[in-house]
C-alpha cells in the first residue's frame, strides 16, 4: 500500500506499507532530497543614510563579484538612483562628453527650418 504526501517544508514523500511475514509491518517513507540553496544575490539596506547596497555573489564559491551602492533621496520612491557613486565605463563618459559638447550648427538650424516650411506648404496643398 502506497500513500502519497506534502512535507512541511515543501517535498514529496511517499510512504509504503508493507508485510513481509503475517506477524510483522514495515513502514517505510521515501523522501525527496532537500535542494540546496546557494546565495545569489545579497541587498543592504540603510535606512538612516538612505543608501542600498547590491552585492552579486558566486553560487558556487560564494565571493563577491560585483558590488553596486545606490544612493536613494526619497526613501518611499526607490527608482531615483544617484549613479554619480557608480563607476562609469569610458566609454559613456566619452559618450557623456560628446553630448554635452554638441553645439547646434547654422547649417543643421538651415535644413530643420527648410523642413518645417516644407511640411507646412503640404499641409496647406492638402486642405485646399
Amino acid at each position: 500500500m502506497s500513500e502519497e504526501y506534502i512535507l512541511e517544508d515543501g517535498r514529496k514523500a511517499e510512504k509504503r506499507e508493507t508485510k513481509p511475514e503475517e506477524s510483522t509491518k514495515v513502514i517505510e517513507v521515501y523522501v525527496e532530497p532537500k535542494l540546496e540553496k546557494r546565495l545569489k544575490q545579497r541587498v543592504v539596506e540603510k535606512y538612516c543614510v538612505c543608501e542600498r547596497e547590491i552585492q552579486e555573489l558566486d553560487e558556487n564559491t560564494g565571493e563577491v563579484i560585483n558590488t553596486v551602492i545606490e544612493k536613494v533621496f526619497d526613501p518611499t520612491e526607490a527608482t531615483e538612483i544617484n549613479r554619480s557613486e557608480v563607476k562609469k565605463s569610458f566609454i559613456e563618459m566619452e559618450v557623456e562628453n560628446k553630448i554635452k559638447n554638441k553645439k547646434v550648427s547654422v547649417t543643421n538650424m538651415m535644413l530643420v527650418g527648410l523642413i518645417m516650411v516644407q511640411v507646412l506648404g503640404l499641409v496647406y496643398f492638402l486642405l485646399n
